[in-house]
């Protein structure tokens, strides 16, 4: 029909200001979403707009202009945004436009028991293919289920609309009047890399991606930045609402080959894209890609089909609790719930799933910087992802794992990954809400949390460890962990049975200023259900001339390298502050953690005094050099 569907569809094919005088006063209008929104149709349905009085205009996300929200129009356009862009938060705002918060997923279900009717569809269409076929292109979403419940179908057949694959299509038959009129589609503004906070919060992320998970990315400059650090991941799959550039990249260096999707394996599954002619170009006539309606991709029970599904999703606040605010700033409404709870719900069903919020710790307003994390929701602020929901909450100080905790280990994983500057005063709230003890305390905030010193280390048997510097929300792991130990582990390490370690003691070993002083803990098990399982730690003298040294292994991880990686670490750490000498005091029957120090590499000398071996260790120029780099 590439040839002959002009002659058969003659009748329907019109001018775009010919199309739109059949749109009459008080009609519901859809028009197509974001990077598919049919630009010409937009333009001359203002432009007769005069004899459109109270037209409602539906849409879910706009990129272009809207000039149908300026205040000249108010009596002719009324938008109605399920998700607000940028050009019409003001109208919206103002009370001369409308947002309706719902879940993506759910706006097909009101389309079709028209409890929001769509007497007109404005969608851009790629040309017809010799079957008579039309591609919604970049905007599938719920544009075809607009479509479907629509009065009047007008399609701008545009020849830069990419034929995309899937539960894509629309038959001419399907279509009342076509409007030919080519353009370049919208674009998506990409942020070449994103600034440094974005980098950190997408490096913290991308820890949290395993090998054969199953993604979902929102909107924003982080999707983009978390797609550029998995490159080193294996066999990475997509089921989204909306991909951009990012997912293109990442498949063309083939880390997206979806083998291990548990649905639909093999393909990239989206609803919408956005991005630029590039990203077009590559989604044209592509069979690994397959675009589908938002009632599919955003359904909670399709998502929680896919195992070891991903779900990474921005938010504008968070409280101490854990509540996620989504859509607004206070009383601002701001975007809108989208697929963010969808995908949220969805993921956590799924087997394996990691729901995760990303948000950056600060916001930059007219009366200065403010945290994102409070201690309670601003007036107005809507929650739209509760407390009994969120899982992961990620800054760019590192990431928070939430379901299932206490108030009491949520506030201090929240308060452990917020800037520096406010953790004091969340900390005071804290306690004046009677969340957390009445004496806890915080490290100094006199050196940020050191990244750089995470590793990942394999022991003799395959196993691999996490090792980082301890945080002041590890108390718990570390309680668990000395009620793991044997007596012998504990007299070993403590030079007495110790028959407990209270909260006062705890506090104080996992707050620390990581200048004077460091603890390195090594960790199994995935985020989120982690166990500590060794421990390595020196204190300085004041001077940081030398740094006495203590560290201790999990029965049942014992002869594994472990201690040996963990003093190995240490040493480095201390090296870069300018520690060059090591002391330990050391049990003669310690054999182990002696064999530890013998084989370091470092100039030992060792004392021994009633069953003590005092261990001086010093490290020589060229160990000294190596840690400084």
């Amino acid at each position: 029909m590439v040839s002959n569907w002009r002659d058969q569809c003659a009748d329907k094919i019109v001018p775009a200001e010919t199309a739109l005088k059949h749109i009459k006063p008080g009609t519901h209008v859809y028009i197509g979403s974001a990077c598919g929104e049919p630009q010409e149709l937009v333009r001359a349905m203002v432009e007769v707009g005069g004899g459109l009085a109270d037209t409602e205009l539906m849409q879910v996300l706009t990129l272009g202009v809207a000039p149908y929200s300026d205040p000249k129009f108010a009596a002719t356009f009324r938008a109605n945004a399920f998700f607000i862009g940028n050009s019409v938060r003001e109208a919206v705002n103002e009370a001369r436009a409308d947002y309706t918060p719902i879940f993506l997923s759910q706006v097909p279900g009101l389309f079709k028991s028209r409890r929001v009717p769509v007497d007109v569809a404005l969608i851009t269409v790629s040309p017809p293919d010799e079957h008579g076929y039309c591609s919604l292109g970049v905007s599938v979403d719920i544009t075809k289920s607009a479509v479907t419940a629509a009065r009047l179908v007008i399609a701008q057949v545009n020849a830069h609309s990419p034929r995309t694959l899937g539960d894509s299509f629309l038959h001419v038959s399907d279509i009342d009047y076509f409007v030919e009129h080519d353009e370049p589609l919208l674009e998506w503004p990409v942020v070449p890399g994103g600034d440094e906070v974005i980098q950190r919060i997408a490096s913290h992320i991308a820890r949290l991606v395993p090998d054969g998970a199953t993604l979902q990315l929102g909107i924003g400059r982080l999707p983009d930045a978390v797609l550029a650090q998995l490159g080193d991941k294996n066999d990475l799959g997509i089921h989204t609402e909306m991909f951009s550039d990012g997912v293109m990249k990442l498949a063309r260096a083939g880390v997206l080959t979806g083998k291990n999707k548990t649905m639909h394996a093999g393909k990239i599954v989206g609803s919408f894209a956005a991005g630029g002619q590039e990203l077009f170009r590559f989604l044209h006539n592509n069979p690994l890609i397959e675009m589908h309606p938002s009632e599919y991709t955003n359904d909670p029970f399709i998502i929680s089909r896919h195992d070891n599904m991903v779900a990474i999703n921005s938010g504008l606040e968070v409280d101490l609790t854990g509540q996620i605010v989504a859509d607004s700033l206070g009383e601002l409404f701001y975007s809108g719930i989208g697929g963010h709870a969808d995908f949220m719900r969805g993921t956590a069903l799924a087997k394996n799933g990691r729901p995760i919020i990303a948000i950056p710790s600060t916001a930059q307003t007219p009366d200065g910087l403010r945290s994102r994390i409070v201690a309670c929701l601003q007036d107005g602020a809507g929650v739209v992802t509760t407390r009994g929901d969120t899982h992961y909450v990620v800054t760019e100080y590192g990431a928070a794992y939430l379901h299932g905790r206490t108030l009491r280990e949520r506030a201090m994983s929240l308060i452990n990954i917020t800037h520096p500057d406010f953790r004091s005063e969340l900390l005071h709230a804290a306690k004046r809400r009677h969340i957390v003890y009445p004496d806890q305390i915080m490290p100094p905030p006199r050196r940020p949390y050191p990244a750089q010193w995470e590793s990942t280390f394999k022991m003799k048997d395959g196993r691999t460890v996490f090792v980082r510097p301890i945080r002041p929300d590890d108390e718990p792991l570390m309680k668990d962990m000395f009620y793991s130990f044997s007596e012998q582990t504990v007299y070993l390490r403590y030079h007495a049975l110790l028959k407990s370690m209270p909260h006062n003691k705890l506090q104080v070993f996992c707050n620390i200023d990581y200048e004077t002083e460091m603890t390195l803990i090594a960790l199994v098990g995935a985020p989120g259900n982690e166990e500590v399982i060794s421990v390595g730690a020196y204190a300085a003298d004041p001077a940081k001339l030398s740094a006495e040294v203590a560290f201790t292994v999990r029965d049942g991880f014992q002869r594994q390298g472990l201690g040996s990686y963990l003093f190995h670490q240490l040493v480095k750490v201390g090296l870069s502050h300018g520690i060059r000498r090591f002391d330990a005091s050391v049990l003669v029957e310690n054999i182990g953690m002696m064999t530890v120090f013998h084989r370091s590499g470092l100039i030992t000398e060792t004392s021994t005094e009633v069953g003590v071996v005092r261990v001086l260790m010093e490290a020589v120029e060229e160990i000294a050099e190596a840690g400084k780099e």
